[in-house]
């Protein structure tokens, strides 16, 4: 028993260095795993409650594994949490899985625990026979180095102090104290992955080879050596292929990044491996990808990552001179006719052919307008094509408009119908201020 002990104080010390002053939180489900990591807890002089779910999934099966905890905690005068959710029920409304609804429930409320009960980790009873099967089914599902690692030690707040313990020692240690355990009659149904590795295909694997499941975990350990050094080596490549300007980030193109690095480039921003495929492969002018949270999409040289946009007020009304705040801080005002000196943020138009209001809008497909120093009209969609504007330029287009006519492409191009000339009496100045015109 002590030699466990003294196992369960390694394993925690691996996790964190002032292992003894923390406060866990233990998953108790009822089952020999949980029941071997309640009483180690509880032995090893460690400060933690017990935290238990009934998923009623089960019939009265569900409420006797929660009386059999409840009861448990008592005798150990242990404090312990309890709750039930009516999973299928859940279920049936989100449309999702019940492992994967099952484990969102719970982990809520394990973390709502630990805030509420001022604690510092969640423990499962994980071990090493849950890493080798767990490697078995992300190997077959195509997992890449990340799923081949199995199950973590630690991840954030969750910990799974018995992962350096073999199903062999827990059971040891349950026979040898005679302590009490529930079996979840859904464990020996076959039917489920997990279940058929455990039962028919690694005991066959043990037959051929005595020493399976050691050679398996030196195996998992060295991938997860392997991809450890892989993440240094990624950082370092990202780094050089990278450039952030405010929210922005653009990917170099022009030292051919391997689509491998691309990929986990993007991973970061929720995009998928299939998604980074087509934006890679894609000709098609302004093809935009989207995850949850960014958008990507593909210039001449570069691919740039942006947060989507919320969408807010997209028109804005200006009723006639003095400043005003948009997307832009425009300040409108009169101005002699001499020495006017145009940029890309301050231009002067004829004010008898201006009529407020003015309209600051987005653009818009149809826009047409007559360029400065052009004769007829031109597509805003054909002028941002040959200037060569990025898509990102083009979803940052804004124009200036009076009584339905384009005057301004805000930052770029004026209307020729509204210029200055000799003959002008009256002269407004408009000036903007955008981290978009920078």
């Amino acid at each position: 028993m002590d030699v466990l002990i003294d196992k369960l104080y390694s394993e925690l010390s691996r996790l964190d260095d002032h292992y003894r002053t923390k406060k866990y939180l233990l998953a108790v489900s009822g089952g020999e795993d949980s029941v071997c990591m309640l009483h180690l807890f509880h032995q090893s002089g460690l400060a933690f409650e017990v935290a238990h779910c009934n998923f009623n999934l089960r019939g009265e099966e569900s409420d006797e594994d929660e009386s059999f905890v409840r009861t448990l905690c008592k005798q150990l005068k242990v404090k312990g949490s309890f709750i039930q959710f009516n999973t299928s029920e859940i279920v049936r409304k989100n449309k999702t899985s019940i492992q994967e609804e099952a484990r969102k429930l719970r982990y809520h409320w394990f973390n709502n625990l630990l805030v509420d009960n001022d604690l510092d980790y969640i423990s499962t009873a994980h071990h090493q026979d849950d890493v080798i099967e767990t490697f078995f089914i992300n190997s077959v599902r195509g997992a890449g180095l990340k799923g081949l690692k199995s199950i973590p030690r630690k991840n954030k707040n969750v910990i799974r102090p018995l992962l350096g313990f073999s199903k062999k020692e827990i059971q040891g240690f349950i026979q040898e104290n005679n302590y009490k355990f529930r079996q979840d009659s859904s464990n020996v149904n076959t039917k489920y992955s997990r279940n058929y590795l455990r039962h028919e295909v690694i005991p066959k694997l043990d037959n051929v080879h005595p020493n399976a499941k050691k050679g398996l975990l030196a195996t998992i350990n060295y991938v997860k050596e392997t991809e450890d050094y892989l993440n240094k080596k990624i950082e370092e490549d990202k780094a050089s292929i990278i450039t952030e300007v405010n929210s922005t980030i653009q990917i170099d193109l022009t030292s051919n990044p391997s689509l491998f690095l691309l990929y986990t480039t993007l991973s970061d921003f929720g995009f998928t491996k299939t998604q980074v495929e087509n934006l890679v492969s894609s000709n098609r002018r302004n093809a935009i990808f989207l995850s949850n949270s960014h958008e990507v999409f593909k210039e001449e040289n570069s691919i740039v990552i942006r947060k989507k946009e919320h969408k807010g007020q997209e028109s804005f009304i200006i009723d006639g001179l003095g400043s005003f705040f948009s997307p832009f801080k425009v300040n409108i005002t009169e101005q002699e006719n001499k020495e006017l000196e145009f940029s890309d943020c301050v231009v002067y138009f004829d004010q008898e052919k201006i009529k407020f209001p003015l309209i600051i809008r987005k653009w818009k497909p149809g826009d047409v307008f007559f360029p400065f120093g052009m004769k007829g009209k031109q597509k805003l969609s054909d002028y941002f094509i040959n200037n060569k504007y990025t898509v990102a330029q083009k979803r940052d287009a804004w124009v200036l408009e009076s009584e339905n006519k384009i005057v301004w492409i805000i930052g770029k191009r004026t209307d020729d119908r509204f210029r200055v000339t000799k003959k002008s009496k009256k002269i407004i100045k408009i000036e903007t201020k955008s981290f978009l015109l920078q």
